[in-house]
C-alpha cells in the first residue's frame, strides 16, 4: 500500500555497478576475450597476494577463529586494526590522521554523500556518478567546479581517467588550501591509486590538512574486491564528521585481519606498474592500426584504453572481432551530465595479449 506521508525520492542517475549488467560475460570464455574488466593483474604484483590470504585464514580455523567470532565493539571504524599498518604503508608512523574503515570504496562513499546532504557537490574531475547519485538522493546537487556558488564538498579521482591535472601532491594541496578559506571539504576518491606507488596518494597529506579526506581500497591492482574493505584517511579534526556518515561495525573484522597483512606487504605494485606502462600504448597502437575508433591512453597508471569520442562504435568495433569492452558512465566535469566513455582494460598476461592481438590481426 502507499506511503502518502512519504516524499518521493528525487530521479537519479543510474550506479556504475549498471554497466555491468549488459556484459556478456564476466569472464574469457569459448569466442570471448574478455577486457571489459582487468583480470590478469596478480600475476604482476611483487607478492602472492592470494597466498597470502590462504595463510591468514589458515591461521584463523587453526586459531578458533578468533576474528570471525569478534564482533569489534571497541573498534567499530576499525582504526585499532588498520590504523597504525595504514599509516607505515604511507611511511608515516605515528601521523596524526585517522582512519575510518567501512565495506569497500563504494559504501565509504554512499556513506560520505551525508556530508553535502542539502547543500552543492563541485566536481574537477569526471567520476564514477555514484557519489552524484548518493548526493541527490541525500537532497543535494552536483555542479562542475566553478560553475555556480561554492560547493559545501569538492570531488575527484585520483589519477582520474584521462585528466593529470591534479596527479601532483602540490596541486592537491593547494586545492585543499583554496577549499579550507571558503569552508569546504575535499574529497578525493582514490579507488585507482592503487596502481600508483604510495607516495603519490593524498593521504600522505591528510594529517596536515585539515579539510582532506582520501577514500581508498583493496579491489584495484590487487584483485581482492571480496573482501570488502575499504578505508578513509582524514585529518584528526575530521574525524568526528566522518564517523558521523559512516556506519560503524561496517568492515567485518575477518576483512580487518586480512586488510591488515596485506598492507602491511608494504608497496607491492611496482611489478604491476611496470606491465601496464609496457602494454598500455602498444596495445593502444594495436587497436589504432586496426581500425578501432579513436583509442586513448588512460592517465598514467591505469590499466585502461579509453574510447571517449565515439564509444559504442568502439565497443561494437571490438565485440565483432570477440573481444568485450564495456562502455563506463561517468559523471562529466565539463557538462554536468552523465556521460558514456568506452573502456578496454590492457591485457597484462602474455596469452591474453597474444589472444588480442590475434582478434584485431583477423579482421
Amino acid at each position: 500500500m502507499p506511503y502518502p506521508h512519504r516524499k518521493a525520492l528525487p530521479p537519479t542517475m543510474p550506479l556504475a555497478i549498471g554497466s555491468y549488467e549488459k556484459l556478456r560475460d564476466l569472464s574469457d570464455a569459448s569466442g570471448l576475450l574478455n577486457l571489459a574488466w582487468t583480470q590478469d593483474e596478480r600475476q604482476l604484483l611483487d607478492a602472492d597476494v592470494m597466498a597470502v590470504v590462504a595463510r591468514e585464514l589458515t591461521a584463523e580455523v587453526a586459531e578458533e577463529l578468533p576474528y570471525a567470532g569478534d564482533y569489534m565493539v571497541k573498534d567499530p571504524y576499525g582504526e585499532g586494526a588498520l590504523g597504525p599498518v595504514v599509516a607505515d604503508f604511507f611511511g608515516r608512523p605515528g601521523w596524526t590522521a585517522s582512519v575510518t574503515c567501512g565495506a569497500g570504496v563504494g559504501p565509504l562513499l554512499h556513506a560520505l554523500s551525508l556530508l553535502a546532504a542539502g547543500g552543492t557537490v563541485e566536481v574537477l574531475t569526471d567520476v564514477y556518478p555514484d557519489y552524484p547519485h548518493w548526493v541527490a538522493r541525500a537532497g543535494g546537487r552536483t555542479v562542475p567546479f566553478g560553475s555556480g556558488p561554492p560547493g559545501d564538498v569538492l570531488l575527484l579521482e585520483r589519477p582520474a581517467l584521462a585528466d593529470d591535472r591534479f596527479a601532483g601532491l602540490d596541486a592537491v594541496r593547494e586545492l585543499a588550501a583554496d577549499a579550507a578559506r571558503r569552508g569546504a571539504l575535499v574529497l578525493v576518491d582514490e579507488s585507482n591509486a592503487n596502481y600508483c606507488p604510495a607516495r603519490f596518494s593524498a593521504a600522505n597529506l591528510a594529517g596536515d590538512l585539515p579539510n582532506l579526506i582520501v577514500v581508498r581500497g583493496l579491489s584495484k591492482a590487487y584483485g581482492l574486491g571480496g573482501v570488502r574493505l575499504g578505508y578513509c584517511v582524514a585529518s584528526a579534526a575530521l574525524t568526528s564528521a566522518v564517523r558521523g556518515a559512516v556506519a560503524p561495525l561496517g568492515a567485518s573484522s575477518l576483512s580487518l585481519r586480512i586488510g591488515r597483512r596485506i598492507l602491511g606487504l608494504g608497496d607491492v605494485t611496482s611489478g604491476l606498474r611496470d606491465g601496464i606502462a609496457r602494454n598500455k600504448p602498444y596495445v593502444r597502437d594495436l587497436l589504432a592500426a586496426a581500425g578501432v575508433p579513436e583509442p586513448v591512453a588512460a592517465a598514467d597508471g591505469l590499466p585502461y584504453v579509453l574510447f571517449p569520442r565515439d564509444p559504442q562504435a568502439a565497443v561494437d568495433s571490438l565485440a565483432s572481432r570477440g573481444v568485450q569492452g564495456k562502455l563506463q558512465p561517468v559523471w562529466s566535469a565539463r557538462t554536468g551530465a552523465l556521460v558514456p566513455v568506452g573502456r578496454l582494460s590492457v591485457p597484462l598476461a602474455s596469452h591474453r595479449l597474444a589472444d588480442l592481438e590475434s582478434r584485431l590481426a583477423n579482421r
